[in-house]
């Protein structure tokens, strides 16, 4: 985790589209992105400057869904990923979008005034209408607060860090409030509830949630236990600390305990120790990737079991 920051979990995941309606396997690939970070101010930007950011961001994000997507791949890019982090309540909020509840049945890429404005969720929409692949992402949400609830914050809006999922037809399937919040991550406010969110794919049922919750039961290990995903989708923001590679160790760790594939894309910022990203199994790594001297990005790919607790040798 970054210590003594702010974090802002911006992740973009993408998941390639198989060509029979089920499979046994799974291409999966991850991406550990070398995020462009903003300057660090304690004026909140303009709606146009945050925007452009986030383009840089995503126009090398991208380049990895499309590359990964050539290959018949499914792709997890890191938490951190579309904007940085360096941010307080106020000068995240340019950054925001209003995201809806996925039940309005909205594909932003073909409609995107339904909700306007939301250039972030059209643009991600896009890239898996136009890969035919899914796209998770970890963007923040805004929300504003009825005066009633006596829980309102009292700067403005809610905010929250949240993981969004679009189909391969850039269809909103899935959307998640990160519950468990790392110290000093106070841009973001808590959702009332934890939630646990899964969409299914034809390669098997996914969860989804990020960073510092994979150390709590609500969400990671009732996804596991209780909803009985095959896969869970990682994006985080992980030091690790030589002799030992604790990003690679624990999540790997983590796989092979749960019994379910962990799909782990870690930002990549050297000068913070931040690398070391991997798909683990409940066999022990696929591939996996550090390197705490350059400052490029990686992508990684494995074939991986859709369904892990139906193959013979399940641990």
């Amino acid at each position: 985790m970054l210590p003594a920051r702010p974090l802002l979990h911006a992740a973009v995941f993408a998941l390639a589209a198989l060509q029979a309606l089920a499979s046994d396997t799974f291409i999966a690939a991850v991406y550990e992105h070398a995020v462009i970070l903003p300057d660090a101010t304690d004026e909140p930007v303009s709606p146009d400057d945050a925007l452009a950011l986030m383009n840089k961001n995503m126009d090398i994000l991208e380049g990895a869904v499309k590359e990964a997507a050539q290959q018949g791949a499914h792709l997890l890019a890191p938490e951190d990923g579309i904007y940085g982090w360096r941010f307080t309540r106020e000068t995240i909020y340019p950054y925001l979008e209003d995201i809806p509840d996925p039940a309005v049945d909205w594909i932003p890429c073909t409609d995107p005034t339904r909700f306007a404005p939301a250039p972030v969720q059209e643009r991600l929409s896009c890239m898996a209408r136009n890969n035919s692949i899914y796209v998770v992402a970890n963007i923040g949400d805004k929300k504003s607060c009825n005066s009633s609830d006596p829980s309102c914050p009292s700067d403005g809006p809610y905010q929250y860090n949240t993981d969004v999922v679009f189909d391969l037809e850039g269809k909103l399937v899935a959307r998640y409030h990160k519950y468990n919040l790392f110290r000093r991550e106070n841009q973001f406010n808590y959702p009332k509830e934890p939630e646990a969110v899964t969409f299914e794919t034809p390669f098997g049922k996914f969860g989804i949630f990020t960073c510092f919750d994979i150390l709590f039961r609500e969400p990671a290990v009732v996804l596991v236990s209780e909803l009985q995903v095959d896969t869970v989708l990682f994006p985080t923001a992980w030091m690790n600390v030589l002799p030992f590679l604790t990003a690679i160790e624990f999540h790997s760790a983590w796989a092979m305990g749960m019994g379910v594939n962990l799909l782990s894309a870690n930002t990549h910022y050297i000068s913070l120790a931040m690398t070391g990203s991997g798909l683990f199994t409940p066999e022990g790594p696929a591939a996996y990737h550090y390197d705490s001297r350059t400052e490029e990005g990686r992508l990684l790919l494995a074939e991986l079991s859709a369904r892990p607790r139906l193959s013979p040798t399940y641990p």
